[in-house]
């Protein structure tokens, strides 16, 4: 069987895209001509993300739901393996990943992966790591180790730069919480067997101040400094959180299946009109021809 990054790599190679593109629903954001009656809302949704997905499968490496934006919804869950499905059968070569970011002993992991994997069938999931080993452990189906594991590590939000920019005390040279996150996760991978196609959430490029004049992309050539290309980076911030394609392309991209760089909003919400699925198309074209842009001039 093959394996997620392999899938992905494949998928880019092929249609010369490394967009991911997520599908977060918000109900008070659905397009107008979708609304049915309140008791078909999950129904709603699925429709309205399926042909998102549709519409946009021409530019996507990858598809990815985020969790919560659907158990949100009364029936969401069920909704969400019907989106799932849809594209596996129409679109057998685009791997779909959770954005779940679960975290928790080994006994609760265990019925995350039972959740994700065995319910809702994705073919990939990220995790947070603070709990340690376990909390990656726990996720391996070793009867399937082609699933991709990816570790949170250095997230887009502002607020994360309280946390994971703190330095550890008695480490020569001084090293950030993230650095210390890449370098366990990578570890963990190989202890586990799973590095193949194991990965971590690394932040686009971005301006630190919103006055400020550095687009600031050290992360990404720091990261690439500590795991190299044996973990892909599933890259977060460009779209709505204004991040920076040039800048993140040049500092993690190296090669196909390495990097695999979302957008959410500014696709599923490009339009709640009747050109909705028109409007997501046209703005996942621009961040594939965007992105494309930059590796001809690289």
């Amino acid at each position: 069987m093959m394996g997620f990054r392999e899938k992905l790599a494949r998928r880019q190679h092929e249609a010369k895209t490394l967009v991911c593109v997520g599908l977060d629903p918000l109900v008070e954001n659905m397009p107008e001509c979708l609304r049915g009656k309140e008791a078909f809302l999950a129904a709603d949704i699925a429709s309205w993300m399926l042909k998102i997905a549709t519409a946009t499968a021409p530019f996507a490496s990858m598809f990815k739901p985020q969790s919560a934006h659907w158990e949100a919804i009364p029936g969401g869950a069920d909704a969400l393996r019907k989106v799932v499905n849809g594209i596996h059968d129409a679109f057998p070569g685009i791997p779909v990943f959770l954005d779940c970011k679960r975290g928790d002993i080994a006994r609760t992991q265990q019925q995350y992966r039972a959740a994700h994997f065995g319910f809702q069938g994705v073919d990939g999931m990220n995790f947070s790591p603070y709990m340690g080993k376990d909390c990656m452990a726990a996720l391996v189906d070793k009867g399937n180790l082609g699933r991709a594991l990816v570790g949170l590590c250095y997230t887009s939000n502002p607020d994360a730069r309280e946390v994971q920019n703190v330095c550890i005390l008695g480490h020569d040279p001084y090293q950030y919480y993230w650095e210390f996150i890449a370098g366990r996760v990578l570890a963990w991978a190989e202890e586990l067997g799973v590095a193949e196609n194991a990965g971590l959430v690394m932040a686009a490029a971005y301006k630190p101040r919103k006055d400020g004049l550095e687009i600031y992309s050290k992360h990404l050539t720091r990261c690439r400094e500590l795991v190299g290309d044996r973990l892909w980076f599933l890259i977060p911030g460009i779209g709505a959180q204004h991040g920076f394609i040039e800048e993140t392309v040049r500092t993690a991209y190296v090669g196909p299946g390495s990097v695999a760089i979302n957008s959410s909003s500014e696709i599923d919400f490009a339009s709640n009109g009747t050109d909705f699925a028109e409007a997501a198309a046209k703005k996942a074209m621009e961040l594939r021809d965007g992105i494309n842009s930059v590796l001809v001039n690289s």
